[in-house]
């Protein structure tokens, strides 16, 4: 038998309409779910009096979906797009401002790095030419960013740009700065431990890409005998940090490429407070923008 279409009732109760839809399929016991308005799936056969005793029933959760759902329609409606308020560049908060004449607006900026390898005043050298230059259109102060553009899409389209390009320029240097330390730190390791891989002999290629599900992988190609590294360009929002971590966590899947606890031995060696930083990385990208 064909699966039915779906049918739209409305229920009064109390006072208050509840639109809602029925779908009758091969199901054994009668399910509710919250979409864009409520749906039912039931038996086939089953009377539509069953329906609208289970909303009665769940009248209570079925009320706070809705209101849930009305005030995300409403702070996504009111609400101007999140890039245009603030966006973090290596953990520090920018406010965005748009503009119509030139952007002329350049000083010195200053990054927080207290668990780096690198002095902050050496990573604040290399990084500042990078961003004051990545874009024509985009000027940066101590904790603004102003954008000559036309428009919120236009303001998106340049400050993406501008990611990318920073990311490919500051990230590559970062990155062969850290394959450098990770040179160093893993050399007794690597003679102590039984390492049959020739990956981690020369540097891997980079790649970058815009993910917005992880920061960063690590592919080894055994027909090719190589390895390549992609990271993600959103890593230009996290702290520096969590930008170090990310990249020695791919450095250590060249020796081992699975989470084992030779794995977990290695980063141990080269990042001691991994532990402690990967909990902070995700309670940094759930509660903070990344553009």
């Amino acid at each position: 038998m064909l699966k039915q279409s779906p049918q739209q009732y409305i229920f009064s109760y109390q006072g208050q309409k509840i639109p809602y839809t029925v779908v009758f399929d091969r199901f054994k016991t009668i399910r509710l779910r919250m979409k864009e308005m409520l749906e039912i799936k039931m038996p086939r056969h089953t009377p539509l009096a069953y329906a609208e005793k289970s909303i009665q029933k769940h009248i209570g959760w079925i009320s706070a979906q809705q209101e849930q759902m009305e005030k995300r329609f409403a702070d996504k409606t009111n609400s101007p797009l999140p890039f245009a308020q603030e966006l973090f560049i290596f953990g520090k908060a920018f406010s965005v401002h748009r503009q119509t004449g030139l952007c002329t607006r350049r000083e010195k900026l200053l990054f927080s790095a207290q668990n780096t390898y690198f002095n902050p005043e050496r990573i604040f050298l290399h990084a500042l030419p990078v961003l004051q230059t990545a874009h024509p259109d985009m000027s940066l102060t101590n904790g603004e960013i102003f954008v000559q553009c036309k428009s919120e899409q236009d303001c998106k389209k340049k400050l993406t740009v501008w990611r990318k390009r920073t990311a490919q320029n500051f990230l590559s240097f970062y990155y062969q700065s850290l394959w450098q330390v990770f040179q160093e730190k893993t050399a007794r390791f690597c003679l102590q431990h039984a390492i049959k891989t020739p990956y981690h002999q020369t540097c891997p290629q980079l790649n970058f890409r815009s993910c917005k599900r992880c920061f960063g992988s690590c592919k080894i190609s055994s027909q090719s005998r190589d390895a390549r590294i992609m990271l993600s360009t959103r890593l230009m929002g996290l702290p520096l940090e969590y930008v170090e971590f990310v990249i020695l966590h791919e450095f250590c899947h060249l020796l081992y490429p699975n989470h084992s606890p030779s794995f977990y031995a290695l980063f141990d060696l080269v990042l001691p407070r991994h532990r402690i930083m990967k909990a902070a990385i995700n309670s940094w990208s759930k509660t903070h923008i990344s553009f």
